[in-house]
């Protein structure tokens, strides 16, 4: 395996390129003096924009999973470059291509697979996909471990807890501290939630993201996400792993340690920076970015999260309590079947809440051993959550 810290073109492969975070991917590989090319990339279902991205950037391989436009997609043709279908390509050209490092930016728990797939051919895995590691993270971690690849988060809170943490002993944090901007309803109460539209859910203060994860952040649930996928990379510090809400999303994470000191990574709100942290493997390159002014920014602020209103985090804590278990699988299943009843109107906002306890609440957990048993909890899951609904 080619080690990228050594060579000045590293096989990247992008995963769900895309997507906002494949799509800024791409733009931190082209912003290097001496532009990185991917390797592969792959859509789920956008045969267009990944035309244009192929037409850009030129990789060995384009694979999208189920195309929208089948036409196109099969009377494509560029010099050097592959065109294949079907999630099963995806993952042969992951163990095909050479690869040094696999940037995972899937949606959703479709990203498993992959993330699975990349770690057991010894590859480094920059994980954007959070599903993996909140419905699999045990099954991730001994892949990690039998092959020697590593899993680099690109969530900008993993990335700055990274960091924060550096090199020092793990045995000395007290605790670790994520920050949520609020979302688009911060400050809200209950009866004012009751009628919101899935546009005003879309609106998120600070990040352009996909709908799935924007209605996450309104309803919290995508907090639960990350601390679930923080306790799988840091494990559970004595302290604990908290939320905190930071409307201006200056300040990323803190890890407190047992000495009384606090150690804060900030930054202006932009997924490249820890996207190109996580290219370059925790190597600081020069890239193109919006310098912090806090002088300009102001007064930074925290506060407690509501969850009353917000209830996520305290339906959430029953999967933290069994780590290593399928309630993760459960919990992102029912989120994500609950969300697109919301996008699809079948779901009022306030619904996603108990759709989700109660698909918690039904399911007797059992120990992961296999990604057959993720993959089977997660469509059972599923099922009975449409059902509920529909």
């Amino acid at each position: 395996m080619t080690n990228a810290r050594n060579t000045p073109h590293p096989r990247i492969a992008i995963l769900g390129s895309t997507g906002s975070i494949g799509s800024q991917a791409l733009e931190v590989m082209a912003e290097a003096p001496q532009p990185w090319h991917p390797v592969l990339l792959t859509a789920g279902k956008r045969v267009a924009p990944l035309l244009e991205q192929a037409h850009c950037h030129s990789p060995e391989r384009c694979v999208v999973i189920d195309p929208d436009d089948h036409a196109a997609f099969a009377t494509a043709h560029q010099h050097g470059t592959e065109f294949q279908v079907g999630e099963q390509r995806q993952l042969d050209s992951i163990a095909e291509l050479d690869l040094d490092l696999v940037l995972n930016g899937i949606t959703g728990a479709a990203g498993l697979r992959a993330s699975i797939a990349t770690l057991e051919a010894g590859i480094d895995l920059a994980l954007a996909n959070k599903e993996s590691l909140v419905t699999a993270g045990v099954l991730l971690k001994r892949s990690a471990s039998a092959s020697g690849a590593r899993i680099i988060p690109v969530d900008s809170e993993h990335s700055a807890v990274i960091q924060c943490i550096a090199d020092s002993d793990p045995a000395t944090i007290r605790r670790i501290i994520l920050t949520a901007s609020g979302g688009p309803f911060r400050g809200k109460t209950r009866e004012q939630l009751k009628d919101v539209t899935v546009e005003q859910a879309l609106q998120h203060p600070t990040w352009k993201m996909g709908p799935r994860i924007s209605i996450d952040s309104a309803t919290l649930f995508n907090k639960v996400l990350e601390v679930i996928e923080a306790q799988e990379l840091f494990g559970q510090p004595v302290g604990g792993i908290e939320v905190l809400v930071h409307p201006q999303s200056i300040v990323h994470a803190i890890v407190e340690y047992q000495d009384g000191t606090s150690i804060a990574h900030l930054g202006e709100p932009d997924m490249r920076v820890p996207i190109r942290h996580a290219l370059h493997r925790g190597i600081r390159t020069a890239g193109q970015f919006h310098p912090l002014d806090l002088v300009q920014r102001g007064q930074l602020t925290f506060e407690a999260v509501d969850h009353a209103t917000f209830p996520a985090l305290e339906i959430g804590k029953v999967v933290l309590d069994h780590p290593g278990t399928t309630l993760g699988a459960v919990l992102n299943a029912a989120d994500e079947e609950a969300v697109a009843g919301f996008l699809s109107g079948s779901v009022g906002f306030l619904q996603i809440y108990p759709l989700v306890e109660k698909a918690l609440q039904d399911h007797q957990p059992e120990a992961l051993v296999s990604l057959e048993q993720v993959i089977e909890t997660d469509r059972e899951t599923r099922e009975r959550v449409r059902s509920w609904y529909r």
